[in-house]
């Protein structure tokens, strides 16, 4: 319990940390758009409600005023919602808090995210079909029903390059699991916009 705390307290002191590189507009953009994927495998492996990210805000001590139009994949009601809260441009701080309480969500699911991975990685090793397994193909056909359901279907992957982006997602989480995950997370954003 007190790692928790300790480790809580170092990632709400890093989300106020000024920053020189501050990414422009378009790069924060694409930062949304990539964090709101993290979330959707999240989702997909774990039970999100409608309040989790929230709750996970106050306990951080950051304002839920942040995550207010930030919702689980299961709660958009449709692709116009989707559309007009991609219109939305996040500042800056917005965007570290959202990385903050990702990576806190994630560091709360560590065991399942570490589960799924090492079951992830003993299966491509035998060669076999991941999807076998339950829980990756619990977790690849709610991400693929969450997806489907919020991405118009011009936007969207087929089957193969959608299992390759799910997968790796999954792989992401666990990295964003550890004590310095929203470190990994931001410098990844970063990277990505580049």
């Amino acid at each position: 319990m007190s790692s928790t705390v300790k480790t809580s307290m170092s990632i709400t002191n890093w989300a106020e940390v000024s920053w020189t590189n501050v990414p422009t507009s378009e790069e924060l953009e694409r930062i949304n758009i990539h964090l709101d994927l993290i979330l959707l495998g999240l989702e997909a492996l774990i039970n999100l409600h409608n309040d989790s990210l929230s709750e996970a805000a106050t306990e951080l001590g950051l304002q839920t005023i942040i995550v207010k139009n930030w919702l689980p994949w299961m709660q958009r009601q449709s692709l116009t919602y989707y559309e007009s809260l991609k219109s939305k441009s996040l500042k800056v701080e917005e965007v570290r808090s959202l990385i903050v309480i990702i990576c806190y969500l994630c560091q709360q699911n560590k065991e399942i995210i570490r589960r799924a991975v090492t079951l992830l990685e003993q299966i491509t090793a035998q060669n076999k079909d991941p999807l076998e397994l339950a829980l990756l193909g619990n977790y690849f056909n709610k991400f693929e029903y969450l997806y489907q359901l919020n991405i118009s279907k011009n936007k969207s992957f087929k089957f193969p390059q959608l299992s390759k982006l799910a997968f790796k997602l999954l792989v992401d989480l666990l990295f964003y699991s550890t004590n310095n995950g929203h470190h990994r997370l931001w410098l990844a954003m970063l990277d990505h916009t580049r």
